[in-house]
């Protein structure tokens, strides 16, 4: 079965460079719309370092941003998009104080108040932070601690972010990510409970979040609730219809009740999204295996044979249906077959002692 997905930050957000697009229609805190317009320049300038910006030309567009802001220290959006080209430089603690400047100036300011959470997540010492904090109190255990550092860091800026505008989808979307990792974090050290309880928060903050209804699936699997995990799975393919894992989960839980034709749909479906996926192939051998058996069991070995021999398209040295062919063959007194794949279990299964 495939594992908890830790780490949502995978999804793409609308933006430029992986970051916020900042609002055209900031202006300066000091000044009106018309203010920005009558300097002329200024507004070229500013417009032509958002360009530069979105193609990735950092260096230059910020130091248009510097000129700007050397004219109007207030401009926010030039604010913001200085902060956002030292981000893409790896100069974090010069862009948190950009955006801290922006947030100053205008403390509604959504788009500031997101990135700041951006910079949270990726600040490296979170974890060392933890740690310290565990150091000076030791009543707290390390997921707790860690817990904490990462509410504190994370959501307080997305937080402020979503009440100044609660349809900012870019703040609702990285809150659910960090309380999804928060759930894993927490799931992993042993508390199954309180990682249930970071999903749904993550999942009340945005319904449409598939990775939190996908660790929703692990962990209720791993309870042996499994209703309730191809419930949650369902939903995160719903979300993310080319999510192969979730599709791969609910066939092993169709697998395991019996079901085989249920959970071979749900390999295929898997494997028509990625190819590629070992996990998946071989899990779709094993079915096709088992429903081979099923099938010479009832009485048409032909069906049998015709299963076995498509397992091993999908795994093409799965000892079991090698063994299983040889078996059938004997059966139908096709001796020469049977000892081929016999030999064949034998060499890729050294201990297969039937064969």
């Amino acid at each position: 079965m495939a594992g908890l997905e830790n780490n949502g930050s995978e999804r793409e957000l609308a933006g430029v460079n992986g970051f916020l697009q900042v609002s055209e229609t900031t202006t300066s805190a000091t000044g009106s719309a018309g203010d920005v317009v009558d300097e002329g320049g200024k507004t070229d300038s500013l417009s032509f370092a958002n360009i530069l910006r979105s193609r990735n030309k950092f260096v230059d567009a910020l130091a248009l941003y510097e000129r700007v802001l050397e004219n109007d220290s207030g401009n926010v959006e030039a604010i913001i998009g200085k902060g956002i080209c030292l981000q893409m430089q790896s100069m974090g603690k010069l862009a948190f104080d950009s955006f801290s400047e922006a947030i100053r100036l205008d403390p509604q300011n959504a788009c500031a108040l997101t990135h700041c959470g951006i910079l949270f997540k990726e600040e490296g010492r979170l974890l060392e932070a933890a740690e310290s904090f565990c150091y000076h109190d030791q009543n707290y255990s390390s997921e707790t601690c860690f817990d904490f550092v990462l509410k504190f860091h994370f959501t307080k800026s997305y937080q402020k972010a979503l009440q100044v505008d609660p349809s900012y989808k870019a703040a609702s979307e990285l809150l659910a990510i960090v309380f999804t990792d928060i759930g894993t974090n927490i799931k992993l050290a042993g508390n199954s409970q309180e990682g249930i309880q970071k999903y749904f928060e993550a999942i009340k903050i945005d319904p449409h979040y598939a990775p939190a209804y996908y660790n929703l699936g692990v962990v209720y699997s791993e309870m042996m609730q499994y209703d309730m995990a191809l419930t949650f799975y369902e939903k995160a393919a719903t979300e993310r219809p080319m999510y192969a894992e979730a599709y791969c989960n609910m066939g092993v839980i169709f697998k395991n009740r019996g079901d085989l034709g249920s959970a071979i749909t749900c390999y295929e479906r898997c494997l028509a999204v990625s190819p590629n996926f070992e996990i998946a192939k071989n899990n779709m051998a094993i079915a096709l295996t088992d429903l081979g058996t099923k099938a010479k069991l009832e009485g048409d070995i032909n069906q049998g044979v015709a299963f076995y021999k498509k397992a091993l398209c999908y795994n093409w040295h799965y000892a079991d249906a090698m063994y299983n062919l040889g078996v059938a063959y004997g059966e139908m007194l096709k001796f020469d077959m049977a000892i081929v794949f016999y030999e064949l279990a034998f060499h890729f299964n050294p201990h297969c002692a039937e064969a």
